[in-house]
């Protein structure tokens, strides 16, 4: 069995929630299980693609993934 860390709170647009639901599996999938597929689905993505140099700052916003 997965080890799944404490509860995080998050605030989304209407527009992702919208987003987020239709991925959900006409209702099958909850709502957390769709998160934790995409944030593995984009760990994964990241792993393939070497990070872009953000310069020395390191706290630059990244360039949206377009999904």
């Amino acid at each position: 069995m997965s080890d799944y860390a404490l509860p995080v709170s998050v605030s989304i647009t209407q527009e992702q929630l919208a987003w987020l639901d239709a991925r959900r599996r006409h209702g099958s999938l909850s709502r957390s299980a769709a998160l934790r597929q995409v944030l593995d689905a984009v760990i994964h993505r990241e792993a393939l693609v070497p990070a872009p140099d953000r310069g020395s700052t390191g706290n630059q916003a990244p360039a949206s993934q377009g999904w």
